[in-house]
């Protein structure tokens, strides 16, 4: 009994209460959360100045933040149609990298147009490799073995690209015929 007397006499002491952090915003200013949290007005107006001046970056930039959280495929598909034609390597918004890529399957039409701009050009022999690297991205799913040439050509230039090599051959050939057929051991 003088056991219990002494365990709930004693003063308990609540843990100490922590500020919650401020949340940070992506990049260094916050410049992708404010692109997202744009009103139409704003939209409307990046756009306008977007089409007075074809290499106005930052407004397309700042679209393409606040087109990539919703179901904008024709605007989306302008931005990275101007992007492949104008700035294959990409175009930055902060810390935010947006690559020109066309998913094939949320727009076949785009991914099409897309293609032909990226063959147009490849035909190119000196492309730097953020070039390469992107335009072997776009074609992964869809065009499996031209992305892999491509990055075969990209790691002709920069070694760091033969590992990203043998895992487009691996993805490549774990998805082939071989796999689907092979039948477990003891069956």
């Amino acid at each position: 009994m003088a056991l219990l007397l002494t365990a709930a006499c004693r003063q308990q002491v609540a843990p100490p209460v922590e500020a919650a952090a401020p949340e940070k915003a992506p990049g260094p200013d916050g410049q992708v959360v404010a692109a997202r949290q744009m009103t139409a007005e704003q939209v409307s107006a990046l756009e306008t100045a977007a089409a007075k001046d074809r290499q106005d970056v930052n407004s397309r930039a700042r679209l393409l933040a606040y087109y990539s959280q919703g179901s904008y495929i024709p605007e989306t598909r302008r931005l990275m149609l101007w992007m492949i034609a104008n700035h294959p390597e990409g175009i930055r918004l902060g810390d935010q990298l947006y690559r020109p890529i066309i998913d094939s399957g949320l727009d076949p039409e785009g991914y099409q147009e897309g293609r032909k701009l990226w063959l147009a050009r490849l035909v190119h022999h000196d492309l730097p490799v953020e070039e390469l690297n992107n335009a072997a991205a776009y074609f992964k799913l869809s065009d499996p073995t031209i992305s892999q040439k491509l990055i075969m050509r990209a790691s002709v230039k920069d070694n760091d690209q033969k590992f990203d090599l043998g895992v487009a051959y691996y993805e490549h050939l774990a998805d082939g015929p071989a796999w689907k057929w092979l039948k477990p051991l003891g069956k």
